[in-house]
């Protein structure tokens, strides 16, 4: 009787398990050096891969078990599916901790099974200050809320939560902690002071009220910030939490780690820099900056002096903005109403430009590109885009000097003869004049179709 090989083969081990610490390895790297990757995001879009790299790798265990004489793995197995459900709940807590830091929260005010929480209020005594004094307030677990009043004192309201096995030794952890109103060289403080001895700390959200013409420093490790009504400088930093400021009278300038931003109204200038998810800034009066790396959605409306936004995808310059910038959480780029000069570099979005009168330059990959005029162009316009389409729609009555050009793609216009457009192999090129003192416009991509259309005049 004969033996049966593929009992005596040895049977080959399969790459998945490997391929999948390989990935989920990866994706927390990233995670820990740019805060606010959305771990989460990406999984609950990109999930079906997992299935894909599972198949493939058992398709190439196979082929190499034949090649090599060995036994093919299972198709699949119990461990490879604990392993799978196993680091799907990994990535899930991992997700959950970044939404409680970036919603004002903290791994410390989750409450154990055995533990309570029990709210105490604190009276801080009234401080009188310079109606121009420099005010830093600081929490590090807690939301901070500041109000600016006529009245040349600071004055704040504490709350403070302990969490115990009872109220009697919440109360003892509370009472360790209390917030000072000191002077520091020209400027004044306001922060907890003390730390209760064991157990998780105390939570002191702030409510503070301010002179309206302060300069202000934030300082916040995990919790919300609202400022309101303060006419000189704002400046936050948030590792973790919300940022709203409203009604704000000079430069406001934010660093975040987490959460949402929000600046509604500024007399100044607005820097935003780090890692977060929504940015919203409205009605600025200077210029408004935006360094880092936000998941959206994003958006700018009306901003005097222009925008600035720089990722590692997008590097986009407005100099002038009385409608809106929207970046929503997919990619897509849209930019109305804008006065001034655009100039453009990103890849993977669709882009479109709606009634921007100034020079536009946009180079971008890998998405469409879409500009319409309600009024005849006056300024240059150039757009390169590679593996996309270029769809400008402009009034009838335009005039316009045309050089477009799309290799391996084609060409499609409304303002002039298609037998214009000359083909040389898989490309096609069209220049030419439309009406008199136009503009020039320069349309190139690669693997998609330039569409020339008339709009209503």
């Amino acid at each position: 009787m004969s033996a049966n090989p593929s009992h005596l083969s040895p049977r080959r081990r399969s790459i998945f398990s490997g391929l999948l610490l390989f990935l989920l390895g990866a994706l927390f790297l990233i995670h820990n050096f740019r805060g606010g990757f959305p771990l989460w995001s990406i999984l609950e879009r990109w999930w079906p891969l997992l299935f894909i790299l599972w198949g493939l790798s058992k398709l190439y265990d196979r082929l190499m078990a034949s090649r090599t004489g060995e036994a093919a793995p299972a198709t699949v197995s119990a461990g490879e599916i604990f392993l799978v459900f196993f680091l799907l709940v990994v990535v899930a807590g991992a997700a959950g901790l970044d939404w409680v830091n970036g919603h004002g929260g903290s791994r410390d005010f989750i409450n154990l099974p055995w533990e309570d929480s029990y709210p105490f209020t604190e009276d801080v005594p009234v401080k009188s200050v310079p109606a121009n004094a420099q005010i830093t307030i600081r929490a590090d677990r807690g939301d901070i809320t500041v109000h600016a009043d006529d009245t040349p004192e600071i004055r704040a309201n504490v709350r403070k939560t302990a969490y115990a096995d009872g109220e009697n030794e919440a109360r003892r952890r509370a009472d360790q902690v209390h917030v000072a109103v000191t002077q520091s060289g020209s400027g004044f403080v306001v922060e907890p002071e003390g730390s209760p001895s064991g157990g998780r700390p105390v939570r002191t959200d702030l409510d503070v009220h301010i002179p309206k013409g302060a300069t202000l420093t934030v300082d916040t490790g995990n919790g919300t910030v609202q400022i309101n009504d303060v006419a000189g400088t704002v400046n936050v930093d948030a590792r973790g939490g919300d940022v709203e400021v409203r009604q704000s009278g000079s430069d406001v300038g934010v660093d975040t780690n987490h959460g949402n931003t929000s600046i509604l109204s500024a007399g100044g200038d607005v820097k935003i820099s780090g890692h977060g998810s929504q940015v919203e800034v409205s009605d600025i009066k200077g210029s408004v900056t935006l360094d880092g790396e936000f998941y959206g959605p994003i958006r700018f409306e009306r901003v005097a002096k222009g925008v600035r936004f720089v990722s590692q995808r997008t590097d986009l310059t407005v100099s002038e903005l009385s409608g809106r910038i929207k970046v929503a959480g997919g990619g897509d780029l849209t930019i109305s109403d804008a006065p001034g000069n655009v100039t453009l570099t990103t890849r993977q979005r669709d882009v479109t430009l709606e009634n921007v009168t100034g020079r536009i330059h946009v180079e971008n990959r890998d998405g469409n590109v879409a500009l319409r005029f309600p009024q005849p162009p006056k300024e240059q316009i150039e757009v390169s885009n590679k593996s996309g389409d270029v769809d400008l729609t402009l009034p009838a009555k335009s005039a316009f000097t045309l050089d477009a050009r799309s290799d391996n793609g084609e060409i499609e216009t409304e303002f002039d003869d298609a037998s214009k457009i000359s083909s040389q192999q898989e490309n096609k090129a069209l220049s030419d004049s439309i009406g008199a003192h136009g503009p020039s416009i320069q349309l190139r991509t690669t693997y998609g179709t330039i569409h020339l259309r008339k709009g209503q005049s």
